[in-house]
This record gives structure tokens, sequence and C-alpha cells, in this order.
């Protein structure tokens, strides 16, 4: 994986999604990441974290929740879910800073 800094600092929206292959529900977010990126296309910049291979990660952003869904804009995190999350919500909030 890139280095963390490297991955949000980008000029668009970062939606991280932090996941378990093991929880069924982090898997649903699957689809929801599907359609924002439809939506968004070039505009946001997704990625799916597996906190079991950045365990580093998932413990300095405090993931405690499956799946949990954070936002950066300009290097700074300006929205977290924990729990799934539908698409709504997500676009809802990534429009805010497009």
């Amino acid at each position: 994986m890139e280095k963390f800094g490297d991955i949000i600092n980008v000029n668009t929206p970062v939606l991280i999604c932090f996941y378990s292959e093991g929880i069924e529900v982090s898997l649903h977010m699957n689809a929801v990441l599907r359609e924002v990126v439809t939506i968004l296309r070039d505009r946001v910049k997704v990625v799916k974290v597996d906190i079991n291979k950045n365990k580093e990660l998932s413990k300095a952003l405090k993931i405690s929740v499956l799946p949990t869904v954070i936002i950066f804009n300009n290097m700074n995190l300006i929205w977290r879910g924990e729990g799934f999350q539908d698409s709504e919500v997500l676009l809802m909030e990534l429009n805010k800073f497009l």
C-alpha cells in the first residue's frame, strides 16, 4: 500500500473504507463504493483498506467498528461514519467538497 500521506495528499476528496474480509457487512460496502465511483468518477478517490493488512493505520485512526468510512479533503479528516453507509449519505458528504 502507498504511504498514507501520499494517498490523502491529492486535489480531490478521498473516501477510505476500512473493512475486513471476514465481516459480511464490510463486503456489502463494495456495491456502494462502486456506485459512488460511477457517479463521481475522477472527482473523488476511493480506497479500500483491509484492517488485517494495515493494522498500524487502523490503530492510528482508531478503527473499532467495521466498516468505517472516512473522508479526507486537503489532507484533513472531514467526515467519519461507522457501520454500513449507503451511497446517498456518502454522496451528500462528498458533494460538500466538490
